[in-house]
């Protein structure tokens, strides 16, 4: 008893409050008109001026009178002389306006800079600082109306038909109290045009009041069962319907506040066992009437206003209810739910696509309603324990009523309504894979025979289509969705159930049948057609045949295509030649990196011949038939060859020196030297030909620059896991120069300096890295050749360094230096030189540093006598060469 006298004074402080508040706002209005005359009679004098009779003297006589003209508190001259200063700018000529115009311009474009959602949300905090005591008081009352209508019906010590009578009569005495005020609210004609904001204060009196009716017919229902269900749907109804007559009468404050009570109702009934067929009644009807007032109202944002609300509640009623009771209770509520939320907000009741609604693109999202609804079927398919005939029908039947109803009337539909189409056929997909994990054993054909019926409507959804709408979404969906989710589904019949896959297969050719009578239809679509067919085609190869046989077939499909465009019969169009291409280059690429394509063990040379040539013998047979006619494609047939070409040798290279034909199998330190070889040839071809490219520029550059990725990630590996120095890989008994350092060192570091000399194209690479790399590498090689002729059991870093082996870096540093230096001195490169001095330097405190301590007797005195005679001669030859330049300089001088 004590709960419910404080609920009530809770509430009639609320209204006390509201009325307070309602005061305040009047006298706020007073004030300002006050001070607008006050401005006017005091700084235009010359202007009579008619004070207006204010409406506010009928209503409340307690409101203090207007002012007269006389005015005690007279503002300073100080103030007054700012205002004449302000009017004389004000008065200046458009001169000023012009100057200003760029300034104007260039804040505008920055306004225009923000975004739709900042607008909004800067809108809101506005609004909601400017009525934040409206909405939190409009929202509290609310809550206070639930509370009270649960005390009343659960703590209260009546019979339960004075507890519902109770609650009924307070409700409804709050529902008048709030029309009652909104009728005064209309005398005041300063008041009288509010009930068109968000701010009007009789609609949350009025949205009181029928929350308690919603909780009162719940609780009287679902508590005591005083109400049948049909009558208790009428009484929600009928309260539903006065809803929107208010909604109508106080605007939109009303409005959102009916939304708020009208879908929060149920959370305020405390119920073991819910009628969820009331339940979802009440939620219907609740939207039924939000769906009329917005139709009345013509207000966009109503729409997410009702959508996500009652999706919210389908949701979490799927998950509650028992599932004895849920297919029945989706047949009624799930497909109303699709028509009232998917289809009447544009559409209307009539599913009329000229429907002129309200919506606007952020406010009403099919897509968005599609997603949600398959959501809600699978989560309903995950509970059903046993599927039936019947299930699968409504399921299936459901989510294609997504994709067809829009075109139901004229056999087109509204465009927004097109990206439904693609997400109704992921969800049929998505539908038809969770039914066949789940009940496979049982319905399996059943599945799969429905979900190809299905295939074949959407198919003629998107024909019908576009025979009236010739957008590019259109046809480009018409092209490419059915065969798309045809080939998804073989793919994934091939993997699963294979037993299925030939009769998927015959359906995806009966698809491509499809297609080719299109094109007889469809002029304009008769090349597409043809690639839609041969890509069905290749897919089909694709899961059928292995190995050689697959690369041969797409290599003869290929061919075909040609001779197709050549002659002009059924040609197809260029994009599926490149992608056929593209496929076919994609298999032969990974052909030595993919173990499972790659043949047993015991393979010979032969299998690369086979895998290889033939099928780069068609594609060079096709270029020369489409060199005259496609110049483009003949590009791309060129490309296509190089590469094929490049990776056939290289290939036969790896297996020549390996044995075997696997990159990835097990790579060892010979198949990262080839492989980086490889790499950097292949990378610098594409650069090359990525200069005579057009459209393929961008493929050939990103190519170039994976490819010298792969031989900058492979030397880094084969000079430090792979080093020789670390790894017994180069035997110490093998020729010198004529070994693997040879091919991992040396061989690279010439073509990258041969790169640098003939100055090929290296794309964003500089050439001053190039040589740095190429100089890094030579060293490298010249160190490891040397310690691998003077060693005579292994080369790594483990075996102790004898005195020739010593001396022999030291020589070796002499001679590279003093070449460079001289090089460098007679070609005036003046980096190259500095480079040959800082060798030479080197070399000069290894001797005085560490030859001096780990060389004895004669290879001690050699080493040192061959260090200053070498730096002696070169210091001879720097003399010589200073003054043959003297001597030139001279006598260029003397020529007259």
């Amino acid at each position: 008893m004590v709960i419910t006298l404080i609920a009530l004074a809770a509430l009639l402080y609320g209204f006390h409050a509201t009325r307070r508040l309602s005061k305040l706002e009047l006298r706020l209005s007073l004030l300002e008109r006050q001070l607008r005359l006050l401005h006017s009679q005091l700084f235009n004098p010359t202007e009579p001026t008619q004070a207006s009779p204010d409406p506010a003297e009928s209503v409340a006589d307690a409101q203090p009178s207007m002012p007269s003209a006389h005015v005690d508190n007279v503002p300073s001259p100080s103030e007054c002389s700012n205002y004449e200063q302000e009017t004389v700018i004000e008065k200046q000529p458009a001169l000023s306006e012009t100057r200003s115009t760029e300034h104007v311009s260039v804040s505008s474009l920055v306004t225009h800079e923000k975004s739709w959602l900042e607008k909004q949300a800067g809108r809101f905090v506005t609004n909601f600082r400017e009525h934040w005591l409206v909405w939190i008081g409009a929202l509290a009352m609310l809550v206070g109306s639930g509370y009270l209508v649960q005390v009343i019906g659960s703590q209260i010590e009546f019979s339960p038909l004075m507890r519902v009578l109770l609650a009924a009569a307070l409700s409804l005495t709050v529902i008048f109290a709030g029309e009652w005020f909104h009728r005064r609210e209309q005398t005041v004609q300063t008041r009288a045009m509010r009930w068109k904001e968000f701010t009007y204060v009789p609609a949350a009196v009025t949205a009181t009041g029928l929350m308690g009716v919603y909780c009162t017919v719940i609780f009287a229902f679902i508590l005591y069962q005083m109400l049948s269900p049909g009558l208790s749907l009428l009484i929600l109804a009928v309260a539903a319907l006065t809803s929107l007559a208010l909604s109508m009468r106080q605007g939109p404050l009303m409005a959102v506040l009916g939304l708020i009570g009208g879908y929060s109702a149920p959370l305020w009934i405390n119920s073991s066992e819910p009628n969820y067929f009331l339940l979802a009644g009440y939620i219907a009807f609740i939207s039924i009437a939000a769906t009329l007032l917005m139709q009345f109202m013509r207000k966009a944002w109503l729409a997410p206003s009702i959508a996500l609300p009652h999706m919210v509640w389908m949701v979490m009623m799927i998950a509650w209810i028992p599932q004895q009771l849920l297919f029945s209770w989706l047949i009624l509520y799930l497909s109303l739910t699709l028509y009232l939320l998917f289809l009447v907000p544009r559409m209307g009741w009539l599913l009329h696509p000229r429907y002129r609604h309200c919506q606007r693109r952020w406010s009403h999202s099919p897509v968005f309603i599609s997603v949600a609804m398959t959501f809600m079927v699978l989560q309903s398919v995950t509970k059903i324990d046993q599927l039936t005939l019947l299930h699968i029908l409504y399921f299936y039947g459901l989510l294609m009523a997504v994709i067809c109803l829009p075109a139901l009337r004229k056999s087109w539909s509204l465009r927004v309504f097109l990206p439904t189409i693609i997400a109704g056929a992921v969800a049929v997909l998505a539908l038809t894979l969770v039914c066949d994990a789940l009940y496979s054993l049982q319905w399996q054909s059943v599945i799969w025979s429905v979900f190809a019926l299905c295939i074949v409507v959407i198919g003629l959804r998107l024909f019908s289509q576009a025979r009236h709408d010739s957008s590019a979404f259109t046809t480009r969906t018409l092209l490419v969705l059915v065969p798309l989710i045809s080939l998804i589904s073989l793919v994934y019949l091939d993997v699963f159930i294979p037993d299925y896959a030939w009769s998927w297969t015959v359906f995806s050719l009966c698809i491509s049948g499809g297609y080719y009578l299109l094109a007889r239809r469809f002029h304009s679509l008769s090349e597409h057609c043809s690639g839609i067919v041969h890509g069905m085609v290749v897919g089909c190869l694709w899961v059928w045949l292995n190995d050689i046989e697959l690369t041969m077939a797409i290599a003869v499909q290929i061919l075909v295509m040609t001779m197709q465009i050549q002659h002009r019969i059924f040609s197809p169009a260029s994009w599926i030649v490149k992608v056929a291409m593209s496929v076919l280059v994609l298999r032969l690429t990974l052909l030595p990196f993919v173990p499972a394509w790659q043949p047993a063990a015991n393979a010979n040379w032969l299998w690369g011949v086979v895998s290889y040539f033939p099928a780069l013998f068609i594609l060079i047979y096709a270029r020369t038939r489409l060199k005259i006619i496609n110049t483009e494609l003949s590009n791309w047939f060129e490309g296509a060859c190089l590469h094929l070409l490049l990776m056939a040798l290289f290939t036969q290279t790896h297996y020549a020196l390996t044995g075997q034909y696997g990159y990835w199998g097990a790579i060892d330190f010979t198949s990262a030297i080839i492989f980086a070889n490889q790499a950097l040839v292949m990378g610098l071809i594409y650069s090359y030909r990525s200069q005579f490219a057009q459209k393929l520029t961008p493929i050939y550059q990103g190519y170039s620059y994976l490819l010298w990725g792969v031989f900058a990630g492979l030397m880094l590996l084969l000079n430090t896991f792979e080093s020789p120095l670390w790894v017994n890989h180069v035997s110490a008994q093998a020729l010198p120069i004529v070994n693997m350092l040879t091919l991992g060192w040396l061989l690279p570091a010439s073509i990258l300096a041969v790169v640098v000399a003939k100055r090929w194209p290296t794309l964003a690479i500089q050439r001053q890295w190039l040589a740095i790399t190429s100089a890094i590498l030579a060293a490298l090689w010249l160190g490891m050749s040397i310690r691998q002729f003077w060693q005579s059991t292994s080369m790594t870093l483990w075996q102790p360094t004898g005195m020739a082996e010593l001396f022999s870096y030291s020589m070796a540093g002499l001679l590279v230096g003093g070449v460079l230096t001289w090089y460098a001195a007679t070609r005036h490169v003046p980096i190259l030189q500095r480079v040959g001095v800082a060798i030479l330097a080197g070399v000069a405190l290894k001797v005085f540093l560490w030859d001096v301590s780990s060389l004895n007797g004669f290879w001690r005195a050699v080493s040192f006598l061959g260090l200053g005679a070498s730096l002696i001669a070169l210091g001879w030859l720097f003399q010589k060469l200073n003054r043959s330049l003297i001597s030139t300089t001279e006598a260029q001088s003397l020529k007259p």
